[in-house]
């Protein structure tokens, strides 16, 4: 009997112990662990008077609608502004002369079709090399983009100074509007029914637009060279009648009035 009252009580002095030791924890930390003893901030007195806000300046040395902020420590030598690239800049004089080396090709002619436009051309670094900025000057490799409307497809054309190096088509690409295929919009806008007789004395405009793909069906002019044109009264004017035109098939899909603006 003796044995087994030790036992008993040395297993209540342990379950005493464990429940005091626990109990002591538990008050001690938070739901995260230990709890930190606050941190002493020093309370700092308000300034009587409240600082002025700074007033953000801008200088009148910039275009008509864009206007630069004047900026502590700015640089207003003219020495230190920042200046067009002349020598990477292909001329108009330089372009003509790709363009008619390329578009006399019987490889680029066939590749494009009867029916396309010139997008736009630049300089590109050699293969394997990386050229920027003041250093792409330094490179004779040009290339032109073009775009088959009887293809719908892109088409690149690498060129090193009048000769051509490769033509390659681009699937699915669709380089940025170019002056072609704004004034081909255009023209064709100003020949459909719904705007004939009222738009030629408004300027039109030109942005390249994406018709969605649909579950059910596809909008109209989806992955074709589509063009979203709009007519004002000068460069700045609101838009007052608009339309959607497919390069691709070369013709309107939609146009119409643009409602008024208040």
């Amino acid at each position: 009997m003796r044995p087994q009252g030790v036992r008993r009580n040395l297993l209540l002095c342990l379950v005493i112990g464990l429940s005091w030791g626990c109990s002591l924890d538990v008050g001690s930390r938070g739901p995260f662990g230990p709890e930190d003893p606050e941190t002493a901030v020093q309370k700092v007195k308000l300034p009587e008077k409240t600082p002025s806000p700074h007033v953000l300046q801008f200088t009148g040395e910039d275009t008509v609608g864009h206007h630069k902020p004047k900026m502590a420590g700015a640089a207003f030598d003219a020495a230190v502004k920042r200046s067009t690239n002349a020598p990477a800049v292909l001329t108009s004089s330089e372009v003509a002369t790709l363009r008619n080396a390329a578009e006399g090709d019987s490889r680029v002619t066939k590749l494009l079709g009867s029916r396309w436009a010139f997008i736009d051309a630049d300089r590109i670094p050699p293969e394997g090399k990386i050229s920027f900025g003041c250093c792409r000057h330094t490179t004779d490799l040009i290339r032109l983009v073009y775009y088959s409307y009887s293809q719908n497809v892109a088409v690149e054309v690498h060129m090193k100074e009048a000769n051509v190096l490769s033509i390659s088509r681009h699937e699915g690409y669709q380089p940025p509007e170019g002056r072609q295929d704004v004034q081909r919009g255009i023209e064709l806008a100003k020949a459909d029914s719904r705007l004939a007789g009222k738009v030629e004395q408004l300027q039109g405009h030109g942005l390249l637009m994406q018709p969605d793909r649909g579950f059910f069906r596809d909008d109209p002019g989806y992955a074709h060279r589509t063009i979203w044109i709009t007519f004002s009264q000068g460069q700045d004017g609101d838009p007052k009648y608009w339309a959607v035109v497919d390069l691709t098939e070369d013709k309107v899909l939609e146009a119409g009035e643009e409602p008024p603006r208040s």
